[in-house]
């Protein structure tokens, strides 16, 4: 927990976060005040202007963290503004070069949220923060589940999802620990399964030593079996649907019979288990790796208590809805991924701002 020191108006001002700890109804902008995001300012400034110094009549940092606020509050752009008091302007660094409190407009923080950012913008952005998480947080347990983005029920655009009962889109939402770090979006009715590739995409980007993957029924497959531990080196944990069984070219009887017909390929029979599955994967035998980690995976012992772990993925999809809004009632449909991947980078900022602090426990109920 760093001290921060600010000069206005030819004033020091010293301050830190743990004058906030036990406090109730806290600002936002406090907490946002004290998240370094120097880097991704940066990286905005150098992707997403020209080079033009009168771009910057406002701090990228500030706008970045007035888009927080904005999504935190649940509000419009413009009540957004009106929402800011001088203390909240002050904490986000909304200053002139004249030490005099400067605001933007609703327009202004509209046009940077979804013309100057943008939906790719925000997706770099998101891989941004999660590897930071990676570096800040000690867990090393990932988890892979969807969630619903509730829609009104008189939605013409949405479709009716009979597992959730209501009309929705949906969220993919990949978890370390209970940090979030990577989300994606479909329709309501999409299938997990295919989402996955994206994630597993994502997550071998930055070479993380992972203890245990957990995810639910919906992504159990062969596929899913062995691409994930090809990729990410880690035997996940996919609850088998109810009439699944072991299938017998998942047995280390066919295993050692496709390796010893690669000879050619330097295959023996006794090579590493490790060794012979890398083989067969590398050559076409991708689903019969999936058959042999599946059944390993149904033979264990302990398989019961290793579903446990997906359990607080639960938690966190209910404590992401209850931090930030995370539906898609009111929005176009044209702009509804955009403003998902939004909100949940904003999640992803506030997650951070406690991370940086060395805040783990994750309290965002005393914030407004």
């Amino acid at each position: 927990m760093e001290d921060i020191y600010t000069v206005y108006k030819g004033v020091l001002f010293e301050d830190s976060i743990r004058n906030d700890i036990g406090k109730e109804n806290v600002s936002v902008c406090r907490l946002l005040h004290f998240l370094n995001i120097d880097d991704i300012a940066q990286h905005v400034e150098n992707n997403h202007y020209s080079n033009k110094d009168w771009h910057f009549r406002y701090r990228i940092s500030s706008m970045i963290k007035l888009t927080v606020v904005k999504c935190f509050r649940d509000l419009s752009f413009n009540k957004t503004i009106s929402s800011i008091s001088d203390e909240e302007a002050l904490l986000l660094h909304f200053v002139d070069g004249n030490g005099d409190i400067s605001l933007p407009t609703g327009a202004t923080l509209h046009h940077f949220v979804k013309y100057r950012l943008g939906k790719k913008g925000f997706q770099y952005i998101m891989g941004m923060i999660a590897e930071r998480i990676i570096k800040l947080t000690k867990s090393r347990d990932l988890k892979t589940d969807s969630t619903p983005l509730e829609a009104s029920r008189y939605d013409k655009h949405s479709d009716y999802n009979p597992h959730y009962g209501c009309k929705m889109d949906k969220a993919h939402i990949t978890l370390i620990g209970v940090f979030p770090l990577y989300m994606t979006y479909t329709n309501g009715l999409a299938n997990d399964s295919p989402e996955l590739d994206k994630h597993i995409d994502f997550l071998k980007n930055f070479n993380i030593n992972i203890d245990s993957y957990a995810l639910d029924s919906g992504y159990d497959s062969f596929e899913n079996h062995a691409d994930i531990w090809y990729h990410l080196k880690v035997k996940p944990t996919i609850p088998p649907r109810c009439n699944a069984v072991t299938n017998m070219e998942g047995t280390i009887e066919r295993i050692n019979h496709w390796v010893n017909k690669m000879w050619k390929k330097r295959g023996s029979i006794h090579m590493p288990i490790a060794k012979k599955l890398e083989l067969l994967y590398e050559n076409g035998r991708r689903k019969q790796v999936g058959m042999y980690l599946r059944n390993k995976m149904m033979m264990d012992e302990k398989f019961e208590e290793k579903i446990k772990t997906r359990q607080p993925i639960e938690r966190s999809n209910r404590h992401i809805k209850g931090s930030v809004i995370f539906d898609v009632r009111k929005i176009q449909k044209n702009s509804r991924e955009i403003y998902s991947i939004i909100r949940f980078v904003a999640y992803q900022f506030m997650t951070l701002a406690n991370l940086q602090n060395k805040i783990e426990k994750i309290n965002l109920a005393r914030y407004f």
